[in-house]
């Protein structure tokens, strides 16, 4: 194993790793790590390309004196305030010292990514506070807390709106919440597209509030994961939340996703054998080089992993089938700057197996090369190959090939191996476009 990390100190700390790995996957997902020897930086932390999302996590017993707004008070400082002051407290650690963080208490374990440049970090703060929901629940009626704008600090009990000496945004997440945000924006772009998304709305200074965080999130997602335009203050209806889920479409396009953690599924296979050095070409290359090619793959939202994974099980099934021998395809990405080039092999009988691998991957490398000249426009090419039978054994070939830097005699030996061998050759290769809605009206 490359490193070993904390999988949390407490139980809730437990409870936040696993739901961060699910969603963020395990590479990019760090508990309780250090600025120095017994100094912590954070309860968790996910490095994700430019974007830093620090986890704050308390889990606070709410107090029962006599006095309803001692008790909010005490239990606000110590739930909330003290978690915002530690995330920007860690923010501006990360900031002025980027290679003194530890996956240790003794410091003697860096944090295995690097990370990018001062200047190019992207910081997200999150507060998971728990043990506010039951008295939460017995005193206003409402299962998770509020939020209001107008309130700062402790102003209203079970509401919360901005900190004084507030650095940057905090998003306030409790034991309830944070569970159904992940379960609906179970990666890491599409939570960070929704945080800063909330952000902006905040910004605005038109929205004032709602009665639960999870009517923002239905919200959002109820308007094409985007707040519309509103002409003056508004507050959210409450309940919204349980309106989207009840909508017939919402369930359907949530069934449909399940389909997109085979992508997930590939992600976490590569690394795993990875970080176990188990890995049959590969193993020697440094983390930094390694993490470009699986961070690629893990950039897309849930939505485009489910119609990528649709399109390799469709074409897996028909070489399965014998309806072709071999299929070789461009998948386009989401961002434009990448393409997945999928191998589709036949398989092959154990004894052949090593043979039939060595020529599948460098077919797998010259079709990368090849689909630069059918997509000039594009930066980075992810080969992906697997078997559509497995007699002798399955495996997968992943590469990647990055175009930055190119010039004119790459560009056109490109071209010659797109002409020679016939990969993706315009008026030869079928394009297909595919039409695919995120919340079908039906099957």
């Amino acid at each position: 194993m490359r490193y070993k990390k904390s999988e949390g100190l407490t139980p809730t700390e437990a409870v936040l790793s696993g739901l961060c790995e699910k969603s963020f996957l395990n590479l990019w997902t760090y508990p309780n790590l250090y600025r120095k020897a017994g100094k912590e930086l954070s309860d968790l932390i996910v490095v994700f390309g430019n974007d830093i999302l620090i986890f704050s996590d308390k889990s606070i017993s709410y107090p029962s004196t006599d006095d309803p707004t001692l008790n909010w008070s005490r239990w606000f400082r110590a739930a909330i305030k003290e978690s915002a002051e530690q995330i920007w407290k860690a923010e501006k650690s990360i900031r002025s010292n980027p290679v003194q963080v530890f996956l240790d208490g003794k410091a003697t374990e860096p944090l295995p990514l690097q990370l990018p440049a001062p200047a190019d970090m992207r910081f997200h703060g999150i507060c998971v506070a728990s043990g506010a929901a039951e008295r939460c629940h017995e005193l206003t009626g409402r299962p998770t807390l509020c939020l209001d704008l107008d309130v700062v600090d402790a102003g209203t009990p079970f509401s919360v709106g901005s900190i004084t000496n507030q650095r940057s945004w905090v998003h306030v997440f409790d034991e309830v919440t944070l569970h159904r945000l992940l379960a609906a924006l179970s990666t890491t772009r599409d939570f960070v597209n929704y945080l800063e998304a909330k952000e902006g709305l905040f910004d605005g200074g038109l929205f004032k509030g709602a009665d639960s965080e999870l009517d923002i999130l239905g919200y959002y997602l109820w308007y094409g994961r985007s707040f519309p335009a509103q002409n003056g203050f508004f507050r959210l209806e409450p309940d919204l939340w349980h309106q989207v889920c009840a909508d017939k479409q919402f369930q359907r396009g949530m069934q449909e996703n399940q389909v997109s953690f085979l992508w997930d599924g590939l992600i976490e296979h590569l690394t795993t054998h990875y970080l176990d050095e188990t890995l049959e070409f590969g193993n020697e290359l440094t983390m930094s080089e390694w993490e470009v090619l699986v961070r690629l793959m893990a950039s897309e939202t849930r939505f485009y992993r489910r119609i990528l994974s649709e399109e390799i099980i469709r074409r897996v099934d028909s070489v399965r089938a014998g309806e072709q021998f071999k299929i070789g395809t461009i998948l386009p990405s989401e961002n434009p700057e990448i393409q997945y080039v999928l191998l589709v092999g036949p398989g092959s009988t154990e004894e052949e197996h090593a043979a039939y691998r060595e020529d599948r991957g460098r077919e797998l490398q010259l079709r990368c090369i090849a689909a630069k000249a059918a997509r000039p426009n594009s930066r980075y090419f992810v080969g992906i190959a697997l078997d559509g039978k497995q007699a002798g054994g399955g495996s997968e070939d992943f590469c990647l090939i990055d175009t930055e830097g190119w010039g004119a005699d790459d560009t056109a030996g490109a071209q010659r191996v797109q002409k020679e061998l016939g990969y993706f050759v315009p008026g030869k290769m079928v394009e297909t476009a595919i039409q695919v809605d995120e919340y079908p009206e039906s099957r």
